[in-house]
């Protein structure tokens, strides 16, 4: 009687361990087939014109598609953060009341937020991101202050999309940097133009965009030359002959309508002839684009500005330098005419890279080079370099330009970016 009911209790027991093995066996394969049935996620980024930033859980990092997509991709269960800086979170056209919200990809476009399954369609905010620009309280090249430029998230992050080192005494960036993204020509196309602005904090010399007026830069640059305020000789009406607000970081290198709204700060821009902004230095900017596309290459990318512009005082013929901030009582003159704006475009994987300079004056019969001009190895360059008009354009070895423009950073070059 003992062993048969040892037996009975045995075969009891090993039951219940064969149904125990076949129900987590079982749990395991719907596991496996669940992971192996969702692919993660795949969003477009610009589903909607205020669509929020969605990041890695915790990160600061902007996501970029792949090269050659134009989808961001998740893995299965990846958490992610759902971000509109200075706004709130739309969820199913339903205010959250909260600018950051937490989740993790199910499937598809579909994500688990709160507990319930939203779809990144139905994801939005109430507005643009709000863009921020601050001080970082650190110095840069040339006694500069250094600025960045990008979204405050509310939870002690800030996603910086650019960087600005800022000379408080002449009130102009001697450079921008971005992170130029190999996508960037999957960028959000026709973004309306945001409101310029220009901070409480960084200008001395009043409401800087009225200095761009054309009526007030003719006044300026006329009075520094000896012509009459109101004469059209250099500052012309109706032609690309006046001084625009130049970007240094175009908006178009901006792949967020949020990143390209935040290029319109006042920091990031320089007096430019119309000229050559509309015309050489537009495919400068596009050519970089396009190179990192082509290469599959994400880009280091510095723009600045150097030297003042001058024209000759009609009363002397002396070269005048020309300044759109002049006060006469406190013998200052600052917001300079940039002689030349430049572009370094730099591998960091390689370390390659090319200083692209274009001359800023339409009216410069001929020019002197800073540095040896190298742009006929540059088959990807397609600026028309000799149209006085259009901007004098060259090309040089990062090196041979850092020993004339030392605002540039200290960076190691192996080579020309070809």
């Amino acid at each position: 009687m003992q062993r048969r009911a040892c037996f009975i209790v045995g075969g009891i027991t090993g039951v219940v361990i064969l149904t125990a093995i076949i129900v987590t066996v079982l749990v395991l394969v719907e596991k496996i087939e669940e992971n192996t049935n969702s692919n993660g996620c795949s969003i477009y980024p610009f589903e909607h014109a205020w669509s929020p930033f969605v990041v890695i859980s915790g990160t600061s990092d902007f996501l970029y598609p792949l090269p050659g997509e134009n989808v961001l991709r998740f893995d299965y269960h990846q958490s992610v953060d759902i971000l509109c800086p200075g706004r709130n979170v739309l969820l199913n056209n339903i205010n959250s009341n909260q600018s950051v919200l937490s989740g993790y990809c199910l499937e598809n476009n579909t994500f688990v937020i709160n507990n319930a399954q939203i779809d990144w369609p139905n994801m939005d905010c109430s507005n643009y991101p709000w863009r921020t620009a601050r001080y970082t309280g650190a110095t840069c090249e040339n006694n500069g202050l250094d600025i960045e430029i990008g979204f405050d998230t509310g939870d002690n992050r800030f996603l910086r999309s650019m960087s600005i080192c800022f000379d408080p005494v002449l009130q102009v960036a001697h450079y921008t940097f971005i992170n130029q993204t190999a996508s960037i020509n999957q960028r959000a196309l026709n973004t309306p133009r945001p409101s310029w602005l220009q901070g409480s904090e960084f200008y001395d010399i009043g409401t800087v965009t009225n200095l761009y007026k054309r009526a007030n830069q003719r006044r300026t640059i006329n009075s520094l030359i000896g012509l009459n305020e109101t004469s059209t000789l250099f500052i012309e009406d109706d032609t690309n002959y006046f001084l625009s607000r130049g970007h240094q970081t175009a908006g178009s290198d901006g792949f967020y309508p949020a990143q390209q709204n935040a290029t319109f700060f006042m920091m990031n821009i320089a007096p430019q002839w119309q000229t050559f902004n509309g015309f050489n230095w537009n495919q400068i900017e596009i050519d970089v684009r396009d190179y990192a596309e082509d290469n599959s290459v994400d880009l280091w990318v510095w723009t600045g500005v150097y030297g003042v512009a001058t024209l000759p005082h009609q009363g002397t013929g002396d070269p005048v330098e020309l300044y759109l901030y002049v006060n006469s009582t406190e013998n200052r003159k600052a917001l300079p005419v940039p002689e030349v704006y430049w572009k370094v475009a730099y591998n960091p994987i390689t370390e390659r890279g090319v200083a692209l300079i274009g001359v800023n004056n339409p009216y410069y019969q001929t020019y002197t080079p800073l540095c040896n001009d190298i742009s006929d190895q540059l088959i990807w360059l397609k600026t028309n370099n000799s149209d006085q008009e259009q901007g004098f354009c060259y090309a040089c070895s990062v090196d041979t330009f850092r020993r004339v423009v030392t605002s540039m950073p200290n960076i190691s070059v192996s080579g020309i970016l070809l």
